[in-house]
């Protein structure tokens, strides 16, 4: 064999195997974005359930907290209202004793009395009205928080149920995945994987890209002529200069 022919040989075992190497990137990459879309769609589903047990939490939790301040302000009101029986009864008390004064000093002294304790009377009065407006407000607040920790309680179970055989399906469609992607990515250099891996993350999950009309079609950008000329020898794997994206050349197809 000439040595023409053996180097046309060489060039052309060494232009299969890129082939087939960027084919296995091509296929990884289908796997990768399969992954990526079946854990957003997992996160998806699961994501409603979360959603529902936190509102639960977040309504139980209030609940609990309006039903104590609730047990501690009866208990405050209970002691106020006694305090304003006893003040009415300390007024009572005055102005009868008002009916038997002697002089106008002892006057002057039960008047003052009698009007010290008007003046708690109507601050007792009035923290007790405020006990019970707010406690109008926390009883209708309580009654709310009671439907909608039952209503939630129903929408998780019944969310629970609808997503259970969702989620299952969706996990098992990963770990397949994982399986077909493992057994890829053994037939790829450890380097290069390595490099497509960080480029999936970083480019929206698009690592290997076709150089087309002397253009990357993962960023747009133009090529250098030299770099286009080489990607379509298919001798070596090229990255784009400008988005560093895997590059291939699909040639044409011929018109018959």
């Amino acid at each position: 064999m000439r040595q023409g022919q053996v180097r046309r040989c060489d060039l052309h075992l060494a232009e299969d195997a890129l082939r087939e190497e960027i084919t296995r990137l091509m296929s990884l990459q289908a796997i990768d974005r399969e992954l990526r879309e079946l854990q957003g769609a997992l996160a998806t589903v699961s994501e409603r359930s979360v959603q529902l047990r936190q509102e639960a939490l977040d309504y139980a939790a209030e609940l609990e907290r309006l039903q104590q301040e609730d047990q501690q302000s009866l208990i405050a009101r209970r002691n106020l209202e006694k305090e304003l029986a006893e003040c009415e009864a300390r007024q009572r008390n005055k102005r009868m004793r008002s009916n038997q004064v002697r002089n106008d000093r002892e006057q002057l002294a039960v008047d003052h009395e009698i009007e010290s304790l008007k003046e708690t009377k109507q601050r007792l009065e009035s923290e007790l009205l405020a006990m019970m407006e707010a406690a109008e407000q926390r009883t209708a607040r309580i009654k709310v928080l009671i439907e909608l920790c039952e209503q939630r309680r129903g929408q998780l179970s019944a969310a629970e149920k609808e997503t259970a055989a969702q989620v299952e399906d969706l996990k098992v469609s990963i770990s397949k995945q994982h399986l077909d992607r493992d057994l890829m990515t053994k037939n790829i250099e450890t380097a290069l994987l390595q490099r497509y891996e960080i480029i999936f993350s970083r480019r929206a999950g698009v690592a290997v890209a076709e150089a087309k009309s002397g253009t990357c079609q993962g960023c747009r950008m133009r090529l250098p002529p030299q770099l286009y000329n080489e990607i379509q020898k298919h001798l070596q794997v090229h990255f784009c200069p400008n988005c560093q994206r895997i590059l291939y050349f699909e040639a044409p197809a011929k018109v018959e």
